[in-house]
């Protein structure tokens, strides 16, 4: 180690104060049904940003089998101007989730398929072992989403879910994902998001939260950092551009990408 850089050309400060912390990948499906540029730079400034997000992940709404492939040329024109990333993933009603659906998902490189479920003893009624067959070896998990109003009902879905995701040995996550708030880490590892965002690593991207330190939050749990604690957010960091420093946004419009899963499960936790 040097005690000098001669050629050091960048600007160094004390970071004591901050404590770093990697950004956040959230559910939203709202921002790209705004069609005003202004409208949606200030929902992505608002909600996402400002809440230490630089990846957002969304689906495309399928209906129909033949939709998907017209559905997945069309995603990024609502995301044009997006000033953070994005990931792109499917929802369809459980009726539609077929083999060939399914390979039609794996050729497109979707990392995530949302299943409505209305009626869940209708789950016993998929044929699982194509349903297997078809996913590998891409293993885009399976997430569901409950369509009953009645929280003791959603409960009682989620167990069965659970329950025969793991006798069928579908990649799959066992819960809903909310939107708004920071997707788990063990969520992200299972749609192969993790480790290329949410995640800080050597040789990896540049992209960052820092927030002020406090005796509050030294020994949090990260989850709970970005649910309680996002308001003491500084400053973030995305590719290595400050997109964010105290109140003030820096947004790049088209500065955003898509997110290409070339691999989902791959890692395990």
């Amino acid at each position: 180690m040097r005690d000098t850089f001669n050629s050091y050309q960048y600007m160094r400060m004390d970071g004591s104060p901050y404590m770093m912390a990697p950004t956040t990948v959230m559910l939203d499906n709202h921002v790209t049904r705004i069609l005003s540029y202004t409208q949606q730079k200030q929902y992505i400034e608002e909600n996402l940003i400002k809440k230490g997000c630089t990846t957002l992940l969304f689906y495309l709404e399928v209906n129909r089998e033949r939709e998907l492939p017209l559905q997945v040329k069309k995603m990024k024109t609502p995301l044009l101007n997006c000033a953070i990333d994005f990931v792109a993933g499917v929802k369809i009603p459980l009726k539609l989730l077929s083999p060939s659906f399914i390979r039609g998902c794996k050729r497109e490189k979707i990392p995530v398929i949302f299943i409505e479920v209305e009626d869940v003893k209708a789950l016993y009624r998929v044929p699982w072992g194509w349903i297997k067959e078809a996913l590998f070896p891409y293993n885009a998990p399976l997430v569901p989403i409950f369509l009953t109003k009645d929280q003791q009902e959603k409960k009682i879905a989620q167990k069965m879910w659970s329950s025969l995701m793991r006798d069928v040995k579908i990649p799959s996550i066992p819960h809903e994902i909310k939107e708004g708030i920071a997707i788990a880490y063990p969520d992200l590892v299972k749609m192969g998001i993790y480790p290329f965002k949410g995640n800080i690593y050597q040789g990896g991207e540049v992209t960052y939260n820092l927030f002020a330190m406090d005796d509050a939050i030294i020994n949090i749990e990260e989850n709970d950092l970005f649910h309680y604690h996002y308001d003491r957010i500084q400053m973030t960091i995305h590719k290595g551009k400050c997109i964010r420093a105290g109140d003030k946004v820096f947004y790049r419009p088209g500065f955003g990408e898509l997110l290409e899963v070339k691999v989902p499960s791959f890692l395990t936790v």
